[in-house]
Order: C-alpha cells, then sequence, then structure tokens
C-alpha cells in the first residue's frame, strides 16, 4: 500500500491530464500500481488485509523452541515449522520472527517502564526519565540521502525494518516526536528547530551510521541557515540505492540540475526534466558547484537570487524571446514530451533561463 498522501497524489496528478507514463516516472512506481488506483481497485489509505503465515500456534512453537535451545540454527526451525504447516519461503518465515522478536522486544521494555515508577528529577520529564539507557541498534542500514527531510528518513528505517515509524519513535528522544509531528513540511528544516546533539548521535546509534553522516545529510540536523527549496530528489540517484518511491528533500535554491545524470529536478509537485538535449545546463550547475570552493553558500545563494531577479521575465511575445532561450526551451519540451511530461510546465522556462542566472551570479561574486 503506498502513503496516503502518494496514492492521492496519483489521482491529482491524473484529473490534471497526466499520462500514466508520466505519473509513474515521477512517483516512482509501476505503470500497474497507477493503473489499479486510477481505476479504483486500490484506495489511498486502505490496507488491503493480509494474514501473517507464522500463524499464533506456529509462532508459540517457535518461541518454545528457542526457549528451550536459544542456539538453534533458525534453518532448523524453518524446516521444522514448514512440517508443521508453515506455507511461506524460507525468507518470508525469517522475516516474520524478525519482525515478532523485535515487537517482543518492544513490548518487554515498555512493560519494565510501565511497571517501574522510579523518582523524576526535578526538570525532567517523566517521559524522558523513563527511556532507556542505551538506544537499541537495528538489524538493517538505512543510508541518507542528501537533503533528504526527517520524516522521509523515518520512514524509510521503520519499512526497511519492518516496524511502524510509530514503534521507531518509541526508543528515540521525544525530541523527534516533537519533530515529525509538525505539519508544515518546511518546519522540519534547521532554520526553525536548531540541531540537537543527543538525538543526532542516538539516531545514528539506531541506524549504524555516523552522526557526522547524518548531520551532513539531513537539513533537520545542519547549521546552515541560506534558504532551501522543496522538491525530490534525482531518482536515478535513489534507485541505484534501491530506492523505488519519491524521497523529498530540502535542497539550497541554486541547486537544481543533478550532474550526476543531468536530470533538472524541478519544484514540488513537477517532474523531473531530462537535460541530456542540453548539456550546457548541467555545466552550469558544475560551475555553481565550483563557486563554493571560494565562497560561502550564504554569498553564492544571494549572488543566485540577484541573478534571477536580474535576468529579463520571460517575454510574453515570441519574437521577443532571446533565440538561445527560445532553442533550449524548444528542445527541452520536445525532448521530454517523448517521455510523456506535459509541455506547460514552468520549469522548462527555468531550465531555460539557468545558465545565464548562474552567469550572472558569478559576475557578481567577482
Amino acid at each position: 500500500m503506498l502513503p496516503r498522501e502518494r496514492a492521492e497524489k496519483i489521482l491529482t496528478l491524473h484529473a490534471a491530464g497526466w499520462p500514466v507514463q508520466a505519473i509513474a516516472d515521477h512517483i516512482g512506481h509501476s505503470h500497474q500500481t497507477v493503473r489499479d488506483y486510477i481505476s479504483g481497485l486500490r484506495t489511498p489509505g486502505i490496507r488491503t488485509p493480509r494474514s501473517s503465515l507464522l500463524t499464533e500456534p506456529l509462532a508459540s512453537y517457535c518461541r518454545q523452541r528457542l526457549a528451550e535451545d536459544p542456539h538453534l540454527r533458525t534453518s532448523v526451525l524453518f524446516k521444522e515449522v514448514s512440517e508443521l504447516g508453515f506455507q511461506g519461503s524460507q525468507r518470508t518465515f525469517y522475516r516474520e520472527l524478525d519482525r515478532r522478536r523485535r515487537l517482543l522486544v518492544l513490548a518487554d521494555r515498555q512493560e519494565t517502564t510501565s511497571q517501574e515508577d522510579p523518582q523524576i528529577p526535578s526538570g525532567m520529564s517523566r517521559t524522558l526519565a523513563r527511556r532507556p539507557e542505551r538506544t537499541p541498534v537495528l538489524p538493517l542500514r538505512v543510508v541518507p540521502v542528501a537533503g533528504e527531510t526527517l520524516n522521509s528518513y523515518l520512514a524509510r528505517v521503520a519499512q526497511a525494518n519492518h516496524l511502524t515509524v510509530t514503534e521507531v519513535l518509541a526508543v528515540l528522544p521525544t525530541w523527534f516526536s516533537t519533530k515529525t509531528n509538525n505539519l508544515d513540511d518546511r518546519a522540519q528544516h534547521h532554520m526553525l528547530a536548531p540541531a540537537a546533539t543527543q538525538a543526532l548521535h542516538e539516531l545514528a546509534r539506531l541506524t549504524s551510521t555516523t552522526a557526522t553522516g547524518l548531520a551532513h545529510a539531513l537539513p533537520a540536523f545542519g547549521t546552515d541557515e541560506s534558504p532551501v527549496r522543496a522538491t525530490t530528489a534525482c531518482h536515478r540517484c535513489t534507485a541505484r540505492l534501491g530506492i523505488r518511491q519519491p524521497v523529498p528533500v530540502h535542497l539550497p535554491i541554486h541547486h537544481k540540475v543533478c550532474t550526476r545524470h543531468g536530470i533538472w529536478l524541478s519544484d514540488l509537485g513537477e517532474p523531473h526534466l531530462d537535460l541530456s538535449i542540453c548539456p550546457e545546463i548541467a555545466t552550469a550547475q558544475h560551475r555553481a558547484n565550483r563557486l563554493l570552493r571560494h565562497f560561502t553558500p550564504q554569498q553564492l545563494t544571494l549572488a543566485h537570487q540577484t541573478a534571477v531577479e536580474a535576468v529579463p521575465p520571460w517575454p510574453a511575445s515570441p519574437a521577443a524571446v532571446p533565440h538561445h532561450w527560445r532553442y533550449r526551451l524548444l528542445a527541452l519540451q520536445t525532448h521530454n514530451h517523448q517521455r510523456g511530461i506535459s509541455t506547460d510546465l514552468d520549469a522548462y522556462a527555468h531550465a531555460a533561463i539557468y545558465p545565464d542566472a548562474i552567469e550572472l551570479a558569478t559576475a557578481a561574486l567577482a
């Protein structure tokens, strides 16, 4: 089942006239999944009931055998439950058994903390006082995507380890619950909530990653106060990490292009554009990245904002459009229309004038 907001986005894009192929490329799911939601075979927010193959009698048998022999090999246990009627594969059995073990650990921890009622020091909340001293370590490591929002990363961590976000938040400091409960997505950024060192290190321990890597990738833990824009990560970059769904990210406003794959990172809600027909746009992004060797991100952001305001607006008359703008615009529209992307998006005009904006920003910083 897709998250409700993603499923509803499929219906919204379909109502706006997007073809199935463009929706599938933008959302990051198969054409059949998109068709199922459009045709009504699937309903947003409603999961198709699926009973666990590891039934309670079989689960009780597994608990009993593991209690008798803690060193019993899982492959041997799988053969035993298969003879008792388990119908799933070995991989399914491992996944079901691992999930029940994690839920049992969480339940034991909650039961222990609910029974104990130590004297709470002054100024400390009851929730913080009852938290375990050591954050557990999840078995599967999830690599963060550069610029990824905190909500997105926690959701991917939970999904990879067959848990819910609520179960993940239960073993983390309340700082995370406060951040993720804010409905304003922009409020997840560090500009509205300063970094919390303790929360950063506990998340690093939970996910078996480094605090430095998380702080560098997740804007929620950053210290840079430059303006950002909301978009989604390059789908080709995330596909290399085995991620199928779009990853929401917050990027600097001058970061418009994935230079590795030549993809224009359109604003949130618009499909990404293939820039292979206009390589000078990716070259302009390389030029902007090189400016960061000599100037701070704040200086580059200010210069870019000044340059965008200095670039003349797109003329209403086609005859007044500069030749190189018109060439880029038509080339991008033709090339991406073949991929099923509409030709009336604002992203085309923004991409067409981007090299000029970077050239002006370079001159302003000189």
